[in-house]
């Protein structure tokens, strides 16, 4: 009787061992679950170490959105600045297509003879959201510009991922803080004696959105605004992103550099990939 009892017990523990294994194996191949931002299907991937960093293998990139930075500073060199592209270059992607299909309804919506009070309403809001009252001036601020020269100011900027301002605040691009509401942290220097702020970010993603508003809005930024209508070499337009950097022709030089060496023009080309992108007749403005 003794015997049958453990006998059974054994056949229970098995099949429950069985079963949870069955179970963790089937978790392990569950799809990656998507949010849409704009237009775009984003993976939203968690990252502690760099090895968590998916490799960007191909001109049609996934669009996984690091929710958190991690430092590359303990990586050799050339493995440290492939890896800050891959983490970068996909939530770059996603704001610049998501930019394109906003200016592309816009060019939609001015075409058509009358708009819906839905429609003139959105198209309000993205006015005072892009500061201008003038629709051609609003397309003008949608446009955006070649990959290269977001990916080269983020690598300047945050020391290749290893500024405190890129682990701690999520900030790959040095933006400053003027405003006390911003959610923001001090940095080490001051100002002849006065404290100074850098942004800081929910994640890369809040960022690189809050980078493309600063140049489409910025004062300094009107003539750089003027040449991407008609320009889209990155060695030309660099030109003017002279005011970015307290070190003016310092600064345009070392773009130039790190666009050159790390060959980053061939990301110029690089999309998000096909599947990711929702498909429909019209892109609503403003649509979550």
């Amino acid at each position: 009787m003794e015997k049958n009892l453990l006998s059974l017990r054994g056949v229970k523990y098995f099949f429950v061992f069985v079963f949870s294994a069955l179970l963790l194996l089937d978790a392990c191949h569950l799809p990656e679950e998507r949010r849409l931002v704009g237009r775009v299907y984003v993976i939203d991937k968690r990252i502690q170490t760099p090895a968590d960093i998916v490799p960007v293998r191909s001109p049609e990139v996934i669009p996984y959105v690091y929710t958190r930075t991690c430092s590359l500073d303990t990586l050799p060199v050339p493995e440290k600045k492939q890896k800050f592209f891959d983490m970068m270059l996909p939530a770059i992607l996603v704001a610049k297509t998501n930019l394109d299909f906003t200016r592309q309804e816009v060019e939609r919506l001015i075409r058509k003879k009358k708009m819906t009070r839905l429609e003139r309403k959105s198209l309000e809001e993205l006015m005072k959201k892009y500061h201008t009252k003038n629709v051609q001036e609003l397309i003008k601020r949608l446009y955006t510009f070649p990959v290269s020269i977001v990916l080269a100011q983020a690598a300047i900027e945050s020391g290749w991922g290893t500024s405190r301002f890129f682990v701690q605040a999520n900030n790959p691009f040095g933006m400053w803080s003027f405003n006390p509401d911003h959610n923001r942290i001090a940095a080490a220097s001051t100002r002849d004696g006065t404290k100074v702020y850098l942004r800081k970010f929910r994640d890369i993603e809040q960022a690189i959105d809050a980078y493309y508003k600063m140049l489409a809005t910025g004062k300094p930024f009107a003539a750089f605004r003027d040449a991407r209508m008609h320009e889209s070499n990155p060695d030309s337009l660099i030109q003017y992103l002279k005011m970015y950097s307290e070190r003016r022709d310092s600064y345009v030089q070392d773009l130039a550099k790190v666009i050159r060496t790390s060959h980053l023009k061939k990301y110029d080309h690089y999309k998000i990939a096909p599947e990711y992108i929702r498909k429909k007749q019209h892109f609503r403005l403003f649509e979550e």
